[in-house]
């Protein structure tokens, strides 16, 4: 099934599409009793395979693929010699010779092209198979449960992975948080697995999705913002999405001497404005002077106006100093479910 396809039979689902993308009605994501079923269409996979998979990423990637388990995920970030994130994404790790990235679409051929630049002298083969697959989500509370039963698996743990077959095919469960699970199924299989899934679920849009990311403060790179960040500006280094004890890889000279002479004067935070025109990546914010002091990573629309996150400098925001959009909507900062100023080598 083709995008449009999906696109056609989301449309009969109650969705309106804006953006190449499936806008629900927004609904409380307060109800206890809800367990939300989405459409990931926006996310986009890439697969590495082979026998040299894992020590070719280990040398590429900011995270640690050696101790991560077999079955399990972790956050992560492929950077240019400049330490510049050319993306960050969330690796799957099935084995030592299988690996699938999950990262926005319109991203996945630009990661998966930087990343072939390195894997000629190695046994591993990266596809995009972002039109041969297909994300869903699953979200809300006792969510791992929930979506076991709904699968006949068991229920996986916060960042394990967990196989299961559906109609003959594979299909992999990622548990992303507490209250998110990812689905990835062949594309052939989606419509299939919405309709077993939807009468237990109430459909709701991808923002729903993305205002959980931005409250958990989760970093996401895409097209417009690739090779702008080093991966301590985005907070990755406090949620395990960079190892500084492992060995060497691209950019990790410019990211450790970030990280051990604290000079990062920029770093993410978490912020809303009121409803309208949503902002995009890349964006400029200002404070009370005419230069810019960062960049928007990501925002979405909301019960409450737009949430976001932007990259911004912290001497300005420590200030006081009023934060705009470039088209002058207020900016408020939202409190981080971490500490931004935690040292992760403590």
């Amino acid at each position: 099934m083709d995008q449009q396809q999906w696109q056609d039979f989301l449309g009969n689902e109650g969705a309106i599409w804006e953006g190449g993308r499936a806008h629900f009605p927004l609904t409380s994501r307060e109800d206890p009793q809800s367990l939300h079923l989405l459409d990931l269409g926006p996310s986009g996979a890439i697969s590495i395979s082979g026998p040299d998979s894992q020590k070719f990423l280990q040398g590429q990637l900011t995270c640690d693929l050696i101790n991560l388990p077999d079955g399990h995920s972790t956050l992560g970030a492929h950077c240019n010699p400049k330490g510049r994130m050319i993306s960050a994404f969330s690796a799957l790790k099935l084995s030592q010779g299988e690996f699938i990235f999950r990262l926005p679409r319109n991203l996945a051929p630009i990661a998966q092209q930087a990343l072939a630049k390195y894997a000629v002298f190695f046994k591993t083969e990266l596809r995009d198979i972002s039109d041969e697959t297909h994300w869903l989500g699953l979200q809300g509370h006792n969510v791992a449960e929930r979506a076991a039963t709904l699968l006949g698996v068991n229920p996986p743990s916060v960042g394990e992975v967990i196989p299961f077959d559906f109609d003959g095919e594979r299909g992999m469960l990622q548990s992303v948080n507490e209250l998110q699970l990812a689905i990835l199924i062949p594309s052939s299989k989606a419509q299939q697995l919405w309709q077993t899934l939807a009468p237990e679920c109430e459909a709701t849009g991808y923002d729903h999705w993305q205002v959980r990311q931005i409250e958990a403060g989760i970093p996401q790179v895409d097209a417009a913002t690739t090779e702008m960040f080093i991966p301590q500006m985005t907070n990755l280094h406090l949620l395990g999405g960079v190892s500084f004890k492992k060995g060497c890889y691209t950019g990790q000279e410019v990211i450790a001497r970030m990280q051990f002479r604290g000079a990062a004067k920029r770093r993410l935070y978490r912020a809303s404005c009121a409803a309208g025109d949503l902002p995009q990546p890349g964006m400029e914010i200002y404070a009370d002077g005419a230069q810019s002091i960062g960049n928007l990573v990501e925002a979405c629309r909301s019960e409450e106006g737009i949430q976001l996150l932007a990259v911004l400098t912290i001497a300005k925001v420590a200030a006081g100093e009023t934060l705009r959009l470039k088209d002058g909507r207020t900016l408020e900062i939202e409190e981080l479910p971490y500490d931004a100023d935690a040292d992760p080598l403590a």
